[in-house]
């Protein structure tokens, strides 16, 4: 008899193992909920903002991608971050991967993105106007001086232009923006660099933190 009643105290331990690995298994599965719920929490904070998922309302942290048309074409496409409503007044240079130089961003140009994402959606597009048709003559020598091919060079060419400025350590540098021939003559050729229109993008709301 002894024997047996050792024999059956020894398997009550073996009731209390599976117990608790029965409860680890339950507690494992809380916490990995817990972490989804909190994971799924701060992602759509990443992409809301404030929580925000509806339209961008001002003042909200916004993901804008834009291209700007000079003269009929696309001159320059990029996307950027802006406080919706928010205006400035300066111009903008853009840093660019395949050049040295910054690209010129007017501050119209981006007062006009920053106006216009009010009410967007995510994934909604938008025609606006841009900075206006503003164009600059150059003579043959100071079109040829700045490097256009003078003879070649046709109505609705893209060229390049550079433009002294002040950077964020007061020093003398140089941005660079696309503008397009709109009119040849044998003396010189006028240039438009003022932006027709922009195409927008609401890509998503940012957070900011």
């Amino acid at each position: 008899m002894a024997v047996q009643k050792k024999s059956n105290a020894g398997d009550k331990p073996e009731e209390k193992k599976t117990n608790w690995m029965q409860i680890g298994v339950i507690a494992f599965c809380v916490l990995m909920v817990v972490m989804c719920v909190l994971s799924f929490a701060n992602f759509q904070n990443f992409f809301g903002g404030s929580g925000s998922a509806g339209p961008a309302e001002e003042g909200n942290p916004v993901l804008v991608q834009y291209k700007m048309y000079v003269g009929g074409k696309a001159v320059f496409e990029t996307i950027g971050g802006f406080i919706a409503g928010y205006e400035t007044d300066k111009d903008i240079y853009i840093p660019i991967e395949s050049s040295e130089k910054p690209y010129l961003v007017f501050k119209d140009e981006q007062n006009a993105i920053s106006a216009e994402v009010i009410g967007m959606n995510q994934g909604e597009t938008k025609t606006v106007d841009g900075s206006g048709g503003q164009t600059f003559y150059f003579t043959k020598e100071a079109a040829e001086k700045g490097g256009i091919d003078f003879e070649k060079a046709a109505v609705g060419d893209i060229v390049g232009y550079n433009e002294n400025y002040e950077d964020e350590l007061g020093e003398e540098a140089q941005a660079f923006r696309k503008a397009v021939i709109t009119e040849k003559t044998d003396e010189g050729l006028t240039v438009q660099y003022g932006t027709d229109k922009i195409e927008m993008k609401f890509v998503s709301y940012l957070q900011i933190s």
